[in-house]
C-alpha cells in the first residue's frame, strides 16, 4: 500500500493524468484508447490501485462456496488477503486474513515442498469453529474475534479484547460476494438496480454453480482482460466460425449512467435459444421464465473492477480478475446452472460440450491477450479510435477517467 498523494506525484503517474484522458471517455464515434502507459507503467499501476480497488466494489466469489455455518475461503485482490466466511447461517462476512500479531497470512499452510518455496502462499478454503494463525497459534472465531493467544501473560496491557481480525465491508448481489476497502463508499446494491431489473428472470441468485476454475499468473494487465470480455467487435473476426450465433453485427444501442455500476453489453443472436457451444443451441432445458426477447438476446455486464458475467438461455457464466501486477492476473472463473440441472443425466456430458466451445475461444482470446499487452509497450503503440460495435469499451473509459481524475483531485 503507498500513500495516494506521493502516487500522484510520480512522474509517470502525472504525465498520464496531464494528458488528454476525456479523449478516451467521449462517444464511441469519437473516443479513443486510453494512452498505453495505463496498461504497463507500475507506478500507474500502484496509483490504480488505490484510485480504484481500494475504493470500488471488488467481487470475491459465490455465497454457494461457503454453503454452511464454518466454511470459508481465502481471495487476495490487489495485494489485500481477505476471507470469505459463513459465520453464522444467515452471515457471510469478509475478515482480513492478516493476523494482528506479526502479519501472517492466516489462511496460508504451514508448510510447503521445495518447488513452492519460491512462491507467493496459494489461495485455501476450509471449514471449522476457529480461524487459528500456523506461526503462533493466535486463534479467532468466525467473527474475527481474538479468543486465544499463547503466552501473552507477561505481555504489558495486552487484552484479547482489544484484538481482532478486521472487518471489512461487503454486499451479497445475486449470489456474488463484493466487498470494499473504503468504508465510506456508497452501497452496491442501489447502484445496480437497473442491471437487477435486466437479470431478473434469470434468477442468478438462485443458481448454482461448481467448484471455481482458477488460472494465475496470465501475462496482461487487467484492464485488457476486461476489455475483451466486454466487446464484441472481435468475435466475427478471431472467433470466426466459434461466435455465429452471436455476430457483431447484432450490438444493440444500451446506455450508460455514470451512477452505475455496470456497463452492459447486448447482442441480438442469430436465433431463438442460442448457445457459445459447438451445436449454438442451448443444451440444457431453457430458463422458463426468460421472455422471447431474451431468449434471442446476448446479455453481458461488466461490474467493473473485477466481474464480468454473461447470460445465456440455460445457464450464465462469470468471471473474476484479480490484478497481481501490471502485467499479471489471475482470474478464477466458472458457469451457473439453475437449481436441479446438476442432477440431469446428462448434465456431465453436456459440460463437456460447454467447456470445448468456450476452451476454443478461449485458446484464441488467451494469446490474443498476451500479444496486446506485448503491443502496449511498443514506442508504436497507439491511442486507437473505435468502430461503433466497440461501445462498451468507450463506456469503460469513461467509468475509469471519472476515477483517475476523483482520485487525482
Amino acid at each position: 500500500m503507498r500513500d495516494l498523494a506521493t502516487l500522484i506525484e510520480l512522474p509517470a503517474v502525472r504525465a498520464i493524468l496531464a494528458s488528454d484522458l476525456e479523449a478516451s471517455a467521449l462517444g464511441v464515434e469519437r473516443s479513443c484508447t486510453l494512452p498505453p502507459g495505463c496498461y504497463t507503467d507500475p507506478d500507474f499501476y500502484a496509483f490504480e490501485l488505490e484510485a480504484v480497488f481500494a475504493r470500488e466494489w471488488l467481487c470475491l466469489g459465490r455465497v454457494e462456496q461457503v454453503p454452511s455455518v464454518g466454511d470459508w475461503f481465502s481471495v487476495t485482490i490487489a495485494d489485500e488477503p481477505m476471507i470469505v466466511v459463513r459465520s453464522a447461517p444467515d452471515d457471510v462476512r469478509v475478515l482480513s486474513a492478516v493476523c494482528q500479531h506479526r502479519g501472517m497470512v492466516i489462511t496460508a499452510p504451514s508448510e510447503s515442498t521445495p518447488d513452492e518455496w519460491g512462491r507467493l502462499p496459494p489461495e485455501t478454503a476450509g471449514h471449522g469453529r476457529q480461524l487459528r494463525c500456523p506461526y503462533h497459534y493466535w486463534v479467532y472465531d468466525l467473527e474475527g474475534r481474538l479468543i486465544g493467544a499463547p503466552e501473552m501473560q507477561r505481555t504489558c496491557g495486552f487484552d484479547k479484547a482489544d484484538v481482532r481480525l478486521p472487518r471489512i465491508r461487503s454486499e451479497i448481489w445475486n449470489g456474488f460476494v463484493f466487498a470494499n476497502l473504503d468504508p465510506d463508499a456508497e452501497p452496491l446494491a442501489p447502484r445496480l438496480a437497473d442491471l437487477s431489473a435486466l437479470l431478473a428472470n434469470w434468477h442468478l441468485d438462485e443458481m448454482v454453480s461448481g467448484p471455481p476454475q482458477r488460472l494465475d499468473d496470465l501475462p496482461w494487465n487487467w484492464k485488457v482482460m476486461q476489455e475483451n470480455g466486454l466487446e464484441n467487435y472481435h468475435s466475427d473476426r478471431l472467433h470466426r466460425g466459434l461466435h455465429d450465433a452471436v455476430p457483431s453485427s447484432g450490438l444493440l444501442p444500451t446506455p450508460y449512467d455514470d451512477g452505475s455500476a455496470a456497463i452492459i453489453s447486448r447482442l441480438r443472436a442469430s436465433h431463438r435459444d442460442f448457445s457459445l457451444n459447438p451445436t449454438y443451441k442451448a443444451l440444457l432445458p431453457i430458463i422458463p421464465t426468460l421472455t422471447d426477447e431474451e431468449r434471442e438476446t446476448s446479455t453481458f455486464a461488466l461490474l467493473p473492477p473485477t466481474l464480468l458475467i454473461g447470460m445465456n438461455t440455460d445457464s450464465a457464466l462469470y468471471r473474476i480478475v484479480m490484478p497481481t501486477a501490471v502485467d499479471r492476473i489471475t482470474i478464477v472463473f466458472g458457469n451457473l446452472f439453475p437449481p436441479g440441472e446438476r442432477d440431469e443425466r446428462r448434465f456431465r456430458e453436456v459440460q463437456k460440450m460447454v467447456t470445448a466451445g468456450l476452451l476454443t475461444m478461449t485458446s484464441q482470446d488467451v494469446p490474443t491477450d498476451a500479444a496486446v499487452q506485448k503491443g502496449l509497450r511498443s514506442r508504436f503503440a497507439p491511442r486507437g479510435r473505435y468502430s461503433w460495435q466497440e461501445e462498451p469499451l468507450a463506456h469503460f473509459n469513461r467509468w475509469l477517467v471519472r476515477r483517475y481524475r476523483k482520485a487525482a483531485s
